[in-house]
């Protein structure tokens, strides 16, 4: 679901992406998603996602944000077969939406579910992992990050949404009174981002803006 009304040339690229087949699960997500004002992510997201995911083939993926299952569902088509799902969500009811997606696309199996607080999550993951997909809430990323850095496998990729906030994040669109205090913590977030020695991260204006980071090295921190 848009955040805002796409330019030109989002709308030339969501015209291309729409001749791609779309699956018929993928519809009713996306049907259930417009029908309840529920975010997801952008067409141009989920493209470059997909591919993201298909090049790294990951066997471990971090997702922090299930929503409705529609990101997880897509990284699960996009990996080998036998690849698993850690997700984080907080609300029970999008849980159980979820898992119904899950099911039909059948990837409930592969599937472990965290419901809570990311906060209070996050930090007591174990384990590393290939492929952390981070679309959680957009005012914590910036503390998420010294975990997230560190639970990612060398080589790993570290996908990060909505980074430049309907390019409030950036300049390009006047911040909103109520936004201020999220657009410096995610401004913050990209700095510490690009800072961080362990990662080779980018930017890029992609859907909402989307962050692309590899493990490059073990994690030393500050």
């Amino acid at each position: 679901m848009p955040f805002k009304t796409p330019g030109k040339t989002s709308e030339y690229i969501r015209d291309l992406l729409a001749l791609r087949a779309s699956d018929a699960l993928e519809r009713k997500i996306l049907e259930y998603a417009d029908e309840r004002f529920i975010a997801v992510l952008l067409p141009e997201t989920v493209a470059f996602l997909r591919q993201a995911v298909s090049l790294c083939r990951p066997l471990r993926i971090l997702e922090i944000g299930t929503a409705i299952g529609y990101s997880g569902i897509v990284m699960l088509g996009a990996a080998p077969s036998d690849a698993v799902l850690y997700t984080v969500e907080q609300s029970e009811e999008r849980i159980e939406v979820a898992k119904d997606f899950f099911r039909r696309a059948g990837f409930l199996s592969r599937v472990t579910f965290y419901c809570g607080d990311a906060t209070q999550i996050v930090p007591n993951i174990s384990g590393t992992f290939d492929f952390i997909f981070l679309d959680g809430p957009k005012a914590q990323y910036c503390e998420y990050l010294p975990f997230l850095s560190r639970a990612l496998s060398e080589g790993g990729v570290l996908f990060c949404d909505n980074v430049l906030y309907e390019g409030m994040v950036s300049g390009e669109k006047e911040i909103k009174n109520h936004k201020g205090g999220l657009v410096k913590k995610l401004d913050l977030f990209l700095r510490n981002l690009m800072k961080d020695s362990s990662l080779c991260s980018s930017v890029l204006p992609v859907g909402d803006g989307v962050s692309l980071s590899i493990k490059t090295r073990e994690y030393i921190g500050e």
